[in-house]
């Protein structure tokens, strides 16, 4: 046991140092994690065992995609999460490590906290500290312990989040100029004519994005996201000509899929653009159509961090719509906002259920924190501003309980354009999205004909009717492979359908997926694998390539080139062109028949399968989650198929996954 100057004490039955190497035997730390601690402690000559402790779990956090370690979240009883059955050596004792608090059990973070404070490591900025000559490579603020780069990217993201949430120009002409207001209400009506009685929201996220110089509109698959911010463009490409925006996502993929999509709003928008709103053309033809990825907007440094775009070196654009915000992670956001010039407008576009990004932090979750009223979402706007949305929009907008500058730039879209109301894929995807386990047990026991329920077997070699459904599903696609078929036709076949799974190695991962489908394929003389390139194998890049154009996430086939009949690979570029690579230039790829939930964002298919593993431990844990479940179910449009058992889907139903982050409290004074 070892005591401090505090009423609170670290007990174990080994040394630390042997106790931290036991869990990383156990997997419950890295290396990295246990030799951080060691060596920060190290560096200071500070040889304090409940220091050394803190920082293995502030860098087990960050492993773990955590921006902090918010203190009164150690488990005090076991802090580094030792399971009790492993022993060192045979007739070892079980490890035991633990926190106590010989008084009141509720003042151990404070106490925590004193202790980290003491520490020439840590600055604490709350404390009264402005300034850190020392620039201390740890900081601990309101109980929470960051690395010191990590704390600089959230209270970066939220000072310039908080200084863009305010009023545009257009809101300050349209308060003081009644004709101003007249106008574009009725350019409002004409772009959306709603005959309905409830609210239309899209008109509402219309209204709050050209009214903000911050809009985040965030909402579900097929509630008119892009559709929405594309009227949105057409006005602001109407009002203010000269307006220079740019399009970006945070992969090729989404990028690609974004450029698509406003290409097909604005062709939809030229057929509805009559009578009076002929006036808007020119405006929707300045409208841009090429997205590109935020590394490549802002300018990559071949090995390097730092990016060509940042506050000393801006971007050129006066307005920035990012897609799929929610794939983007706390740093990134952080170089994304350094570099957006000071007078320009930034909209957000996600959706805030999906999967948190792949790194650190859930930056879109936690702009939409203070819309959150336990299960239901409700907007924040102020009286000031409902009363604007509701001249503009010509129905009453109620105001929130509370005035925060971000309740004004939000808006939720609710309405699902992509599945019917009482279809079986949308009320399943509903149900997991709120975590009730009941709801979702009946909609599979309904049978909807949008949804099958594979029951899980001994192994994935045995599941006969699900490998006879992958291979069925996929049996289009090879077909016109076979016949030599347009590269784009192949392509948009084989996108009709995706197996996704929760992790990349295992059995029923991606990985042993796409071994056993290439034989199940083989098997049915769909494919001949007999080399690592062939006809009709699907493709998916690991890495960026600027020189090709290729990004982490595009996807190909090889096909026969018809003009010579060699193997090539091919990709569909964002303007719908197809482009072919030789099959040795590819950067690192892999098969592609299944694919992560995560890379799997951002895409849509007519049907996907998702296959969940049997008896998940540990890490596999973890994954399983009600994000993923709710990503997969939504990337379906007509048919969801699942394989598993029902636990281990009910597991992943209640599991909710809390990214800790101090964002959501400094962007919402009163969380």
């Amino acid at each position: 046991m070892s005591t401090y100057n505090l009423d609170i004490a670290l007990h174990t039955n080994l040394p630390l140092t042997e106790l931290l190497k036991v869990a990383e035997q156990q997997g419950v730390i890295t290396a990295l994690d246990r030799h951080f601690a060691i060596e920060l402690c190290e560096l200071s000559n500070e040889p304090n065992e409940l220091l050394q402790l803190l920082l293995t779990l502030l860098s087990k956090q960050l492993s773990s995609q955590h921006s902090c370690l918010p203190l009164q979240h150690i488990e005090f009883a076991n802090p580094l999460g030792l399971r009790p059955q492993a022993t060192i050596t045979e007739d070892a004792p079980a490890p035991y490590c633990a926190i106590a608090c010989q008084s009141d059990v509720a003042t151990a973070p404070q106490q925590l906290a004193t202790l980290l404070a003491q520490s020439s490591l840590v600055w604490c900025p709350n404390l009264g500290e402005e300034e850190d000559p020392l620039n201390r490579p740890l900081v601990l603020e309101q109980q929470r312990l960051y690395l010191r780069r990590y704390w600089r990217y959230e209270k970066s993201v939220a000072d310039r989040l908080l200084s863009l949430a305010t009023d545009s120009d257009i809101a300050v002409q349209l308060d003081g100029e009644p004709r101003f207001m007249q106008q574009v209400s009725a350019l409002l009506d004409g772009l959306f004519p709603n005959h309905a009685t409830d609210i239309d929201w899209q008109k509402i996220a219309a209204a709050t994005t050209l009214s903000r110089n911050l809009s985040v509109i965030t909402g579900g698959p097929g509630t008119g996201k892009t559709t929405t911010v594309t009227k949105v463009l057409l006005l602001l490409m109407h009002l203010q000509p000269a307006l220079r925006l740019r399009l970006v996502a945070p992969t090729g993929k989404a990028a690609a899929r974004l450029s698509e999509s406003i290409k097909g709003s604005k062709a939809r928008l030229q057929a509805e653009l009559t009578g009076e709103l002929e006036s808007l053309l020119p405006a929707l033809h300045a409208i841009p159509e090429e997205a590109a990825t935020i590394h490549r907007l802002l300018g990559v440094i071949p090995d390097d961090s730092r990016f060509r775009h940042h506050q000393n070196n801006p971007l050129v654009l006066d307005l920035l719509i990012v897609d799929e915000a929610s794939m983007v992670d706390l740093p990134l956001m952080a170089k994304l906002l350094d570099a957006l010039p000071e007078k320009a407008r930034l909209i957000l576009l996600g959706d805030q259920d999906q999967l948190a990004s792949v790194e650190a932090g859930a930056v879109l979750a936690d702009i939409c924190h203070g819309l959150r009223d336990g299960h239901q979402w409700r907007m924040q706007y102020s009286h000031q501003q409902s009363s604007r949305l509701s001249q503009l929009c010509g129905v009453k907008i109620p105001a929130g309980t509370r005035s925060e500058p971000l309740g004004d730039s939000l808006c939720m879209l609710r309405h699902s354009h992509r599945f019917k109301d009482d279809a079986g894929i949308g009320v399943l995807a509903a149900a997991v999205n709120n975590g009730t386990v009941n709801k979702a047990k009946e909609v599979w026991a309904k049978q909807y004909p949008e949804l099958t329920w594979f029951e899980q077997q001994s192994s994935i070699t045995a599941e006969r009717a699900l490998l006879k459904h992958c291979v069925e599903q996929y049996r289009p696609y090879l077909a016109l492979a076979q016949q030599q078929a347009e590269p784009h036709q192949v392509l948009r076949a084989y996108n009709q359908f995706r197996v996704l799974s929760a992790m990349r190695t295992g059995e029923y991962g991606v990985d042993g997926l796409n071994l056993i489908i290439t034989r199940q394929l083989a098997q049915a003389k769909l494919i001949v694998p007999s080399q690592e390139f062939y006809s009709g194998r699907p493709i998916i890049i690991r890495s960026n390539d600027y020189n090709l154009g290729l990004f982490n996430g595009d996807i190909g086939i090889i096909l026969q080139d018809p003009s010579n009949q060699r193997l090539m690979a091919w990709f569909e570029r964002a303007d719908g062109s197809m482009m072919k690579v030789l099959p040795a230039r590819l950067p690192s790829h892999d098969s592609c028949f299944a694919m992560t939930v995560h890379k799997s964002q951002g895409s849509e298919f007519a049907a996907v399968t998702m296959i969940l593993p049997p008896n998940p431990r540990g890490a596999q844990m973890q994954l399983l989650c009600r994000e993923l479940l709710y990503t997969a179910i939504t990337r379906a449009k007509t048919h969801f198929s699942c394989s598993g058992t029902e636990p281990v889907f009910n597991l992943a139903v209640k599991q909710l996954t809390l990214r800790a982050s101090g964002l959501a409290s400094r962007l919402w004074s009163s969380h």
